[in-house]
């Protein structure tokens, strides 16, 4: 009798081993990959994900910077893997506005009629950790930890793709996307590549035209929150020229050399 109870004991030992951890690695990753897939049927299905990395914006920002927080109107345009936006404040009676964009290969900015170069590994970045994830047949779904965000329960999920990892914490009510997690490197004030922090919360979601959008969110670098952009007005599938993306003098200042950079 006693034998009997010994082999069982360890029987279930040898279950807890690193042997069997490829067993239950497949339900953890099939258990995932189910959350993924409520999640993108809750956003709309495929199709609504799809045409989130396709849409034109228009609203406000808020901003902190500097112990100071400046809001004004927004608009943006994301076709990945291309972006363009413009803020629009008015400070101290002057009105300044300052447009951003990135056309597939390099990045600039324009401020009050000045032109400059923009790191393009920062966009380069922005872009690996995109919602897109969530349907990438060659990624690895795996469980992350659960928490609460904003008063939500939320379930993380990890997604592995080429190397880089994002994790979605994922409402466990209603499947949406609540906060996007994850680590890359930017050219940072430094002028050096620093491994940062990012998080995207979703604050609110609006079904347009059968995508349920996060028409508000917050964008967090290292814990602090540094942006907040409020939609009032998206479009899908809209038709842009390149030239909105193309720096207008096409002269590049090379003030990021990011590619020389270890």
């Amino acid at each position: 009798m006693k034998k009997s109870i010994l082999i069982v004991i360890i029987m279930f030992l040898i279950s807890l081993t690193p042997w069997s951890q490829g067993t239950l690695g497949a339900q953890e990753a099939q258990t995932a990959k189910e959350i993924v897939d409520k999640s993108i049927a809750a956003l709309g299905g495929e199709e609504a994900v799809k045409k989130q990395l396709d849409f034109s914006a228009e609203g406000q920002f808020r901003i902190s910077m500097r112990m100071m927080e400046l809001s004004g109107e927004a608009k943006w345009i994301f076709q990945a893997p291309k972006s363009w936006n413009k803020f629009k404040v008015s400070f101290a009676g002057t009105e300044v506005t300052q447009t951003q964009a990135y056309d597939g290969k390099s990045a600039w900015m324009e401020r009050m009629g000045t032109l400059a170069d923009q790191p393009t590994l920062n966009s380069e970045s922005d872009l690996a950790h995109n919602i897109g994830l969530l349907m990438e047949k060659n990624a690895t779904f795996s469980l992350a930890k659960e928490t609460e965000i904003e008063g939500k329960k939320a379930v993380g999920v990890e997604v592995d793709f080429k190397g880089k990892k994002t994790t979605f914490f994922i409402d466990r009510e209603n499947f949406l996307p609540v906060e996007i997690v994850f680590e890359d490197y930017y050219f940072g004030e430094s002028a050096t590549r620093e491994l940062l922090e990012k998080r995207i919360r979703c604050l609110e979601y609006k079904n347009i035209a059968g995508v349920l959008f996060p028409t508000k969110t917050a964008f967090y670098l290292k814990g602090k929150k540094l942006l907040e952009l409020d939609f009032d007005k998206v479009m899908f599938n809209q038709k842009f020229s390149a030239d909105i993306f193309a720096r207008p003098d096409q002269e590049l200042d090379l003030r990021y050399m990011e590619e020389m950079v270890n």
